[in-house]
């Protein structure tokens, strides 16, 4: 439908009626005093804005306390740190789980199975003789000493460690490393004196002709 547009007055004077005229005075254009407090000061509009919240500080790492405990056949000897005189009295069916201990030694005596150590730092282990053998992983400046045998040594993701073994007793020992720098072996006199060797860390890998496959060597720095 179409809104009509007809009126029996005046349309115009109509709309207006309703309003009330406005004098000079009340017109900021023509009153000074009125433009004046019309104006919106910064102060006012920050006035009630809240200061924004501290952020929260996160929270350091949580410091668990320290386990040394047996349960069933393994032994767990986790969070030490500081500690120098940890002994564990082991049986041939046991195995040794060693995580995140700092700046401490473990003495294992005894035969036993298997030894880890994982995310250690500045840790030592002493150890009489092993069936399976050690893992050593993500661990930083560590020594193992191995009083009389142990058939392998896993070394994986560890910066600095130092495997003593006896002479006597140690040359069938097999070392496998992977990912990890300055591993250095000792083989250990009955006088107490020792050789010091290096495992290698850099390689170099060649295609050979006659096999048709690549061929990984031991790179050597000539000079």
């Amino acid at each position: 439908a179409v809104v009509s547009t007809q009126s029996t007055g005046n349309k115009g004077s109509a709309v207006t009626s309703g309003l009330r005229k406005v004098t000079d005075d009340q017109k900021t254009h023509k009153n000074p005093e009125l433009r004046g407090s019309s104006v919106v000061r910064e102060s006012d509009v920050n006035k009630n804005k809240k200061s924004p919240a501290p952020a929260a500080k996160s929270a350091g790492p949580v410091q668990k306390p320290p386990k040394l405990q047996l349960d069933g056949k393994k032994w767990s000897c986790e969070y030490q740190n500081g500690v120098k005189d940890i002994v564990i009295e082991a049986q041939v069916s046991q195995s040794l789980y060693i995580f995140k201990c700092v700046d401490s030694v473990i003495s294992v005596k005894g035969k036993i199975n298997s030894i880890t150590l994982d995310n250690c730092k500045k840790t030592a282990i002493v150890v009489d003789s092993l069936v399976a053998g050690i893992d050593a992983v993500n661990c930083t400046s560590i020594k193992i000493q191995v009083n009389d045998k142990t058939p392998i040594l896993n070394i994986d993701k560890t910066d600095g460690c130092q495997v003593f073994v006896q002479k006597s007793t140690g040359l069938e020992t097999q070392f496998v490393t992977a990912k990890s720098s300055e591993v250095n072996v000792c083989l250990l006199e009955e006088n107490g004196e020792y050789t010091e060797s290096f495992i290698a860390e850099q390689f170099i890998t060649k295609y050979n002709a006659d096999s048709g496959k690549f061929v990984t060597e031991l790179y050597e720095v000539v000079g």
